[in-house]
């Protein structure tokens, strides 16, 4: 039953009428409980009248009282928090219970908070993602569980009250490991996860992240000194005598620095993982570097931003051309920014920190207006537009691109989509549904680079697609050879077998047309039928810009011929053919 007023506290029911809490809760100025409704008991092991005057931390574990706090202060600024992970004490003997706490300024009482808490089973991290003998967070959890601290930010922007995420090397685990004996061994890494855990947030913000290598999120009270001093001392207890490796060790501060939380977790990820990536790197050099190769990521994030945004970047045009008709098929979308000569590491640095949906949404919108303008309006013109996995993988950005493509009823048969592979697919069928989507609306979809990745098979298995872009290291195998390898024919017949279409990237001479034909590959890209481009702006006939590079009009189509009348294209530096 209610404990409190709850004439005077109607509005509270009106706010949570839909909030499918189990508990919700009233907290004043002071962060005392005013007001408790719900399965108070079976969430907090005391009724809810009990609550009433108690401080809200009371209802949690003493290990999250800081983020209790921190996120009074950011209802108290006009914020809503969602979806806070946190901890109610379960009780002598039983385990603490995982809790979804939600909450925002109360809108008529000054000072006052609402606050909703619900069952949160779901989100806790389970034992079989664990380490075994630590029961560390694995990396990919560590990394989301990072995501959410940034996300909860610092109070007032204060750098000095952020979270900390202190990255730890630890050499000395293998000299453990081979001087103690396999169960000394264990022994040794239960106690390193004890450890690493009992000065992490919440007892649980502690990850293995690498080969003897570990991350921790704590509050700033914690000192990165402290950690180390802690480990040293346990490497001592099972190395006593010997002079092991040092702990080494850098902390990073978890504040967004002027920009989203999700693009400040983004280039800190980013940041830390050429750390644990790279083969001759280690922390020894961390602390005085991360936060400089912090700041420059963050600054590349915000200059592709700003291309982005403001419209900075063109597109070229790379014809791909049917090689039983010598008709062009369509035309693939490259990107071109000011200053670079290559989109590769652009493309990719925006995949790797998570802005590539941004990118991908915007060259749609330029291609989509470009097909719509006199140069590309032509019922014959076709045009491919790239998309990256991670944008698929991305449900805002994925139904911000079934939008956009609704929207679209006139370019029906005239715009495809490329499927890259420079970022892995996670949930296959998820984005499979979305091309589907696409192509059930009229839109062709190519699934890029196939053959390059150790995943291409199993991308084909489990995406439905028109057509697959054969890689262009299987074609620059065959140069000047007669004999094509067993892996191109192999490929070639694999999708002739599933009746899916076939491009060649690369092609740069006849006779590797030649042999493409005879493995029934249909259609061809590369330098022999052209660079990538823009078309000629003649304003008296737009379609004659097109006919350049050996492409000419033929019965309103495009054809490629090498003696065709050359014009003068307007041409972007490229080093690539696709």
């Amino acid at each position: 039953m209610a404990a409190g007023d709850i004439a005077t506290s109607r509005e509270v029911y009106v706010a949570f009428a839909f909030a499918a809490a189990d508990l919700l809760v009233e907290v004043d100025e002071d962060g005392a409980i005013v007001f408790a409704v719900g399965a108070a008991m079976a969430l907090t092991s005391k009724p809810a009248r009990a609550l009433t005057g108690q401080p809200a931390s009371a209802m949690f574990i003493p290990q999250d009282g800081e983020r209790i706090d921190r996120a009074l202060n950011r209802m108290d600024e006009g914020e809503r928090v969602r979806l806070l992970l946190l901890h109610t004490p379960g009780g002598p003997g039983r385990p603490n219970k995982p809790v979804a706490l939600a909450g925002y300024r109360h809108p008529d009482r000054p000072g006052h908070r609402l606050l909703a808490l619900t069952h949160a089973a779901a989100l806790e991290v389970p034992e079989e993602n664990r380490t075994p003998i630590g029961h560390l967070l694995s990396r990919e959890d560590f990394s989301v569980l990072a995501r959410r601290m940034m996300d909860e930010g610092s109070v007032g922007a204060d750098t000095d009250q952020a979270y900390q995420l202190t990255m730890v090397e630890l050499p000395a685990v293998e000299q453990v490991r081979a001087a103690a004996g396999p169960v000394k061994a264990d022994e040794f890494m239960a106690e390193l996860g004890d450890r690493l855990k009992a000065v992490s947030m919440g007892g649980d913000a502690a990850g293995e992240l690498g080969e003897n290598r570990y991350g921790v999120i704590h509050s700033p009270s914690v000192t990165a000194s402290s950690i180390e001093a802690a480990l040293t001392d346990l490497v001592a207890a099972f190395l006593p005598g010997d002079q092991p490796e040092p702990v080494k060790s850098a902390t990073v501060a978890l504040d967004a620095a002027g920009i989203s939380s999700e693009e400040a977790t983004n280039a800190l990820l980013y940041s830390l993982n050429r750390f644990s990536q790279g083969e001759e790197v280690n922390l020894h050099n961390l602390a005085k570097d991360v936060r400089s190769r912090l700041s420059d990521t963050v600054g590349q994030m915000r200059e592709i931003k700003e291309v982005i945004d403001q419209g900075r970047f063109e597109l070229v045009f790379q014809p791909i051309v049917d090689l039983w008709t010598d008709m062009v098929h369509h035309f693939e979308c490259l990107v071109r920014f000011p200053g670079k000569s290559s989109p590769f590491e652009t493309v990719t640095f925006a995949e790797n920190v998570g802005i590539v949906g941004n990118l991908d949404m915007a060259i749609l919108n330029r291609a989509i207006n470009f097909m719509r303008s006199p140069l590309g309006n032509n019922p014959s013109l076709r045009f491919a537009v790239n998309l990256s996995g991670r944008s698929l993988s991305h449900a805002p950005t994925a139904r911000r691109l079934l939008s956009m493509v609704a929207g679209c009823p006139d370019l029906r048969g005239r715009m495809l989509f490329e499927l890259t592979e420079s970022a892995e697919v996670d949930d296959l069928p998820a984005v499979n549904a979305i091309l589907q989507s696409l192509r059930k609306g009229g839109f062709q979809v190519c699934l890029d680079d196939f053959g390059a990745g150790s995943a291409a098979f199993h991308y084909l298995r489990a995406l439905e697609v028109d057509h697959v872009k054969i890689d262009g290291a299987y074609i620059k195998e065959v140069r000047g050879s007669n004999t094509p390898t067993p892996y191109l024919k192999a490929i070639a017949q694999l999708c002739a077998d599933l009746k899916v279409g076939t491009i060649a990237e690369f092609v740069e001479t006849s006779e590797t047309a030649n042999l493409l034909k005879l493995l029934k590959v249909r259609h061809a890209q590369g330098y022999l039928y052209g660079k990538p481009m823009q078309p000629a702006n003649i304003e008296a006939d737009p379609m004659k810009g097109w006919a350049v590079n050996g492409l000419y009009w033929q019965n309103g189509l495009l054809a490629y011929r090498n003696q065709a009348p050359q014009a003068k294209p307007i041409r972007f530096p490229t080093v690539s053919n696709g």
